[in-house]
């Protein structure tokens, strides 16, 4: 966590509005939702069954896994293109899955993003057979390479919050005839220490697993996995393991400053790291709080407009790093905000202008075929993936704007309202979602 004590110009801009800033410290979670620990599922070799059974069965919870592909077996390329669309992320499992993967970490990398369009690309690997290739290669390529270690061995295979001690050698507990079927101790273990800890499923018991013929796994135990982490969502933080690695890797890097200046009744903050490179630009959004006794506020990043809660004396959002000023405005005396109405933002009239001119023209099936996404997570919040630089307009069911504003990073909570059916529009088309 990082700390940096907010300036005295901040805190007297704070004075001036209602209710004041406290001279408080703005931190870094050090997980996504301020959550107490993580945990990943991956999937290894591009079984029919990870389209056909374990998507729906992550997105019924809401959450999203890492799918590790073997090119020359054939995958489901329409179907695993579709399943990055919606946020589960596609990594690699080498061109051929020989013993060692020595000579493919580049180009099952590229072979995989030639069929596979997503934000981040292709930044992990799984190794076939477990055994580590050229790690050089692995890190000159991934930002995060998996082994696996069989069965749980009561904690050997948790990881703390900063991560393996090798990005090359990331370990994950094996499910299955040949590894365990008690997910749920090992979850509950490193989440109660402040861990990681991931896991790794073939096939399924009974279904259509293709070449994922190894140690089968019911698919009950993945659910039953699943509803746990659902049931305790304010501490697991359920994502795809190159998520997970961004976060950390960012996490320790980043440090998020206070900025001299601005308007009374704000705050502004600097949010950034130097870690950028030839595989990832880093830019993961990190979770923020600063303490404050706002009881309402509006905090914007750039031209982005951020989703944010105020709950017991903290002002909680998320940020990405080096993506321009944070600013976060006391809005106790300004209209209310679109991030906590249904209402649109504009009067009644602008909205039904904007409406019959904005949404006469899309058909909200899909977006261009450049990798956007759009996708309600679990919390409610709409989420967008590889909309940067793009105006962002969501529409509720009477068609009025509730939200405008421009994307940032590769993954933003761009609206949470009432429940319902929305349009979330990106570019010439848009997409239809479901806040339930």
């Amino acid at each position: 966590m990082n700390y940096k004590k907010l300036s005295a110009a901040a805190v007297a801009a704070g004075l001036f509005a209602t209710g004041y800033a406290f001279a408080q410290d703005a931190e870094i979670a050090t997980w996504a939702g301020f959550r107490k620990g993580a945990v990943s599922f991956t999937f290894d070799d591009g079984a029919p069954s990870h389209v056909s059974d374990a998507a729906p069965l992550f997105d019924k919870y809401g959450y999203k896994g890492t799918f590790n592909l073997v090119v020359n077996w054939n995958p489901d390329w329409s179907g695993f293109g579709n399943m990055a669309k919606n946020g589960h992320e596609i990594a690699s499992h080498s061109n051929s899955h020989g013993n060692n993967m020595s000579g493919e970490e580049a180009s099952s990398k590229k072979n995989i993003e030639g069929h596979i369009q997503q934000k981040y690309g292709i930044i992990t690997v799984a190794y076939p057979n477990c055994n580590v290739p050229n790690e050089s290669a692995v890190l000159q390529n991934y930002i995060v390479g998996r082994i696996c270690n069989g069965s749980w061995q009561g904690g050997s295979d948790d990881m703390g919050k900063d991560g393996p001690s090798n990005w090359a050698k990331v370990p994950a507990i094996m499910t299955g005839s040949q590894g365990t079927n008690d997910i749920q101790g090992p979850l509950k273990s490193t989440v109660n220490k402040g861990g990681w800890v991931a896991f790794l499923t073939h096939g399924f018991s009974g279904k259509n697993n293709g070449s994922a013929t190894y140690s089968p796994t019911d698919l009950s135990t993945i659910e039953g996995a699943l509803k746990y982490a659902k049931e305790n969502d304010k501490d697991v933080w359920v994502a795809p393991m190159g998520h997970v690695a961004m976060y950390i890797k960012e996490r320790k890097a980043s440090k998020i400053e206070p900025q001299d200046g601005g308007a009374a009744g704000t705050m502004s903050f600097k949010l950034s790291h130097s870690i950028a490179d030839n595989i990832s630009k880093y830019d993961y959004p990190l979770s923020i709080r600063v303490k404050s006794d706002w009881s309402k506020v509006e905090v914007t990043q750039g031209e982005a407009k951020l989703e944010s809660k105020v709950d017991g004396g903290y002002i909680y959002f998320d940020a990405v790093p080096n993506e321009g000023t944070i600013v976060v405005k006391n809005a106790n005396a300004a209209p209310e905000s679109s991030s906590s109405a249904e209402a649109p933002t504009s009067s009644s009239s602008e909205a039904a202008v904007s409406s019959s001119s904005e949404t006469s023209a899309i058909h909200p099936s899909a977006f261009e075929n450049r990798g956007i996404a759009a996708y309600v997570d679990n919390n409610g919040y709409i989420t967008v993936q590889n909309a940067q630089g793009m105006k962002i307009t969501v529409f509720n069911s009477l068609g009025n704007v509730v939200r405008t504003t421009k994307g940032i990073g590769c993954e933003q909570k761009v609206y949470t309202g009432a429940k319902g059916m929305y349009i979330v529009k990106i570019g010439n088309n848009a997409k239809a979602v479901n806040i339930k």
